[in-house]
C-alpha cells in the first residue's frame, strides 16, 4: 500500500521569480494552505537554482509555522508539524524574455525604459536611442540580427512631441 500523502510541498521555478506552496489534506481534499516565494538564481552570481528553491522553501517555512528543512535537505515523511510526505516541482521559465529598448534619448528615455524592463525580468539584449550616433540602417541590422522577442519604445512627455518615438518605431 503506498504511503499517505497528507503534506505535499511543490514549487514552480520561473525566470524570475520562484514560488513554493504548501497543499495540506483536510478530510477528504487538499488545499493549498500557504505559499511563498523568492528569486530565481539561475543565473549570476549565485547560477544555482537551488538556492531560489531553498530561499523560498525558508520563507514557507516561516509562513506556515512547519518546519521542512533539515539544513540544506527536506525532511520526509511529515510527522506533526514537522517534514512533507513529497515534493514535487515545476518549471515556468521561458529563459525570460528577450527584448530591445529604444528611447528617444539615451541618457534619458533609453535609460530609464532599459530599467523599467530590468525590473520587470526582462534580458535586455540592446539599447537603442535616436542620438546614440548609429545610423538608421546600423538600427534596423541589429533589430534583424538579434531578433528581439518585444522592443520597447520610450520617450517624449505628456503633450510633447512624439517624433522622436515614432521615427523609433519606423526602423
Amino acid at each position: 500500500m503506498p504511503p499517505e500523502l497528507n503534506i505535499i510541498l511543490a514549487t514552480d521555478c520561473g525566470s524570475t521569480t520562484t514560488k513554493a506552496i504548501l497543499i495540506e489534506k483536510r478530510g477528504q481534499e487538499y488545499r493549498q494552505t500557504f505559499r511563498g516565494e523568492a528569486p530565481t538564481t539561475v543565473e549570476a552570481p549565485f547560477e544555482d537554482v537551488t538556492r531560489g528553491v531553498l530561499n523560498a522553501f525558508a520563507e514557507l517555512e516561516e509562513l506556515s509555522g512547519r518546519k521542512m528543512l533539515d539544513g540544506e535537505k527536506l525532511i520526509t515523511p511529515a510527522q506533526g508539524n514537522v517534514g512533507v510526505d513529497i515534493y514535487i516541482s515545476t518549471s515556468s521559465a521561458g529563459g525570460g524574455l528577450q527584448m530591445m529598448v529604444a528611447g528617444a534619448v539615451k541618457t534619458m528615455t533609453a535609460e530609464s525604459a532599459q530599467r523599467a524592463a530590468l525590473g520587470a525580468g526582462a534580458i535586455v539584449m540592446d539599447v537603442i536611442a535616436s542620438n546614440d550616433l548609429r545610423l538608421p540602417h546600423e538600427k534596423i541590422e541589429r533589430i534583424r540580427q538579434l531578433r528581439p522577442d518585444m522592443i520597447l519604445l520610450s520617450g517624449g512627455t505628456d503633450g510633447g512631441t512624439v517624433t522622436h518615438v515614432v521615427e523609433l518605431a519606423e526602423y
